[in-house]
């Protein structure tokens, strides 16, 4: 493992290792700058992340070194472009597991995950330490060859999308982690919305596997195929000159780590056991099919409320705090969406704006009729009886 790692850098000059490791160095204070604003954890356990994602190379190296992988593929599949999807595969597995350790031996540490999007943080650090050591690698052996436009442009491009890549193939895994770490508080709300388990369920029902435990597996299993699919995607479109393609993934992926940094559910203190309630169990089970029923029905606004009302009386009622967090970032989904489609229906949205001017003119019109009505009636039980005659027709005087 250790004679690869050296062969790596073998006739490569240190201060040529060392101008690559600063250069390397460059986007990680970039995209650290980008993701990681807030402080729930000391410098000192992101730094330990960081510095356990630089060593993930240690266990590839000795995978390749020990199974030859890459050779066995070589030697086997004689269909190129086959070949090389099943070489970017193996790449994205064993890198995004690797990853996936740092993330897990964070959690076991005395740093814990408090949050979902802490695994997302934990995450990125984890991938951009192993990405550090990479470009490290790359950058060295461009620079021995003495082509300086060569170094220029795969720095650049190394630092904007490859690195780009890494953070955001860890981010969906960590963001599932997440999920999973707090399964059980998460499956509480879910049951009050109506979503199911039925794999979690039905697993539980035979092997008496608390039902947690499975979602927990189950998510991450998700997360960690999705991660290794996004990632062999993206390696397989580059290498098939496919930019196009490995840029829209790029920007697709970014959009969606950027949103799930942003929700308010991410944010949320999931650790630890809920506090007692100062409610009744009746009476929180009465409460919580209601937020649940008009939270499926996309009433968010009402759930804020009454979510805030509860949390007055019971502040550590973890159901009741995710039921809140879910809605802020429903109804800010909501309001977004809205605003797209009056962007692209601004003729429908004239329409439907006339027709409803058009019902309340109606409804006013309707409105007057009923006063008038009624001022009618009124006069006419107001109004003095007169003698009837024979006459049809009334008498002249």
């Amino acid at each position: 493992m250790f004679d690869d790692l050296i062969l790596m850098f073998e006739g490569i000059p240190w201060w040529q290792i060392l101008i690559a490791s600063i250069l390397a160095f460059i986007p990680v204070f970039i995209w650290v700058s980008i993701f990681v604003r807030r402080k729930q954890h000391s410098p000192k356990s992101l730094i330990k992340v960081f510095l356990l994602g630089t060593l993930t190379v240690l266990p590839i190296l000795w995978f390749q070194s020990w199974l030859n992988p890459y050779g066995w593929i070589e030697h086997n599949i004689t269909n190129v472009t086959i070949g090389l999807l099943a070489t970017f595969i193996l790449v994205g597995v064993t890198e995004e597991i690797v990853k996936m350790g740092v993330v897990r031996i964070a959690d076991t540490s005395k740093m814990k995950i408090q949050t979902i999007n802490d695994a997302v943080k934990f995450s990125i650090l984890a991938a951009l330490g192993f990405a550090f050591s990479e470009n490290i690698v790359y950058f060295s052996q461009v620079m021995s060859s003495g082509n300086l436009g060569a170094l220029f442009t795969t720095v650049i491009f190394r630092s904007a999308f490859t690195v780009c890549g890494h953070l955001i193939f860890s981010s969906i895994f960590g963001y599932f982690y997440g999920v999973g770490k707090f399964a059980q508080p998460i499956i509480e709300q879910q049951k009050w919305t109506g979503e199911k388990h039925t794999f979690a369920t039905i697993i539980n029902k035979i092997t008496r596997i608390p039902k947690e435990t499975v979602v927990r597996y189950e998510s991450l299993l998700t997360g960690l195929g999705i991660a290794m699919g996004a990632h062999a995607a993206f390696n397989f479109a580059l290498q098939m000159n496919r930019t196009i393609e490995a840029i829209i993934i790029i920007i697709i992926g970014y959009g969606y780590v950027h949103f799930l940094m942003n929700r308010k559910a991410g944010h949320l203190a999931l650790a630890g056991e809920s506090g007692k309630s100062l409610m009744g169990k009746t009476d929180e089970d009465v409460v919580l099919e209601l937020v649940g029923m008009w939270y499926q029905n996309g009433k968010y606004q009402d759930v804020i409320e009454i979510c805030e009302r509860l949390l007055m009386r019971d502040p550590t009622n973890k159901v009741v705090q995710l039921f809140k967090a879910k809605a802020l970032d429903q109804a800010k989904v909501s309001k977004a969406v809205n605003s797209v489609k009056s962007l692209f229906s601004e003729n429908e949205t004239q329409s439907t704006m006339s027709i409803l001017e058009e019902l309340r003119k109606k409804k006013t019109e309707m409105e007057r009729i009923e006063i008038i009505k009624k001022n009618a009636d009124k006069l006419l039980e107001n109004k003095p009886n007169t003698p009837q005659t024979n006459n049809s027709n009334p008498q002249l005087t």
